[in-house]
């Protein structure tokens, strides 16, 4: 029997399932690695430096030895002159098994978690964080977006 790259052999799991949102989750690993690559050496509140566009705000909440939480948002000014914080997105990231997972946020105006809303599949929720997420920082990368040690 000839030899087939497992590519060609196995079949590409369908979209909106369980493998592909883990496949999701490694890629936003791989974002958020590229825009934030000293992640296990944060603290505190930074902002972005260099780049285009309005400063991305990362705030630490947890540091371990295998998984960092972080809060990603902008700071926009509103018209009463205050600022309100949003895109607001909760992002887990598991450095030892190389995903990172979107599990809370407030997205249009409406407050998301992974665990969802009564009469809403987990799964569903967990793709529209993720896939947000996946968008974002692509575009943040694309504005040459990056979260450093020494910015805030």
């Amino acid at each position: 029997m000839k030899y087939q790259p497992l590519a060609t052999t196995m079949p590409a799991p369908p979209l909106r399932s369980f493998a592909a949102l883990m496949e999701l989750y490694e890629t936003n690993f791989m974002l958020m690695r590229r825009l934030m690559p000293d992640m296990a050496g944060l603290s505190g509140t930074l902002a972005s430096q260099g780049g285009e566009g309005l400063p991305l705000h990362v705030e630490v909440l947890e540091q371990g030895r295998f998984t960092t939480v972080v809060r990603l948002f902008y700071r926009l000014p509103c018209e009463d002159g205050g600022v309100r914080e949003a895109p607001d997105l909760q992002v887990r990231v598991y450095h030892d098994a190389r995903v990172a997972e979107a599990v809370a946020g407030r997205l249009r105006g409406r407050d998301c978690s992974a665990q969802g809303q009564v009469g809403e599949r987990c799964l569903d929720v967990r793709w529209r964080l993720n896939r947000f997420l996946y968008k974002w920082l692509r575009y943040l990368l694309h504005r040459q977006q990056r979260i450093e040690a020494s910015s805030g």
